[in-house]
């Protein structure tokens, strides 16, 4: 997946904290040698990057569809993220989620698709 050796870190079940409710999730503040305007989390559980959230990819899952271009979309706006001095400020811009976390579906719909 990655032979160009580009991904440095990869944060998988043993370095995330569970929650009571099952959710687990992943702290980018256990990577001691990078600061966090350096760090994407790309997950399809959005809950997963909950606690830097403009740190956070959204990806949708592969449901086995060989026809699924996901991973190709994501190799764009990472490309283009990482030409960027602060990765959260770029997020923030182009995904929103914090706008979308604040939002009710109603105020959505309204907003975007008017």
């Amino acid at each position: 997946m990655d032979p160009d050796g580009i991904i440095s870190h990869i944060l998988d079940r043993t370095h995330c904290i569970e929650t009571t409710g099952g959710f687990v999730i992943k702290d980018l503040r256990i990577i001691k040698n990078r600061e966090l305007k350096d760090l994407i989390i790309v997950d399809n559980l959005v809950h997963s990057f909950g606690l830097q959230i403009d740190n956070g990819v959204p990806i949708l899952e592969w449901d086995g569809d060989k026809q699924d271009k996901e991973l190709l979309y994501l190799v764009d706006y990472l490309i283009e993220a990482s030409r960027v001095e602060d990765i959260r400020e770029f997020n923030a811009e182009r995904l929103k989620l914090r706008e979308l976390a604040n939002a009710s579906l109603p105020h959505i719909l309204i907003k975007y698709w008017k």
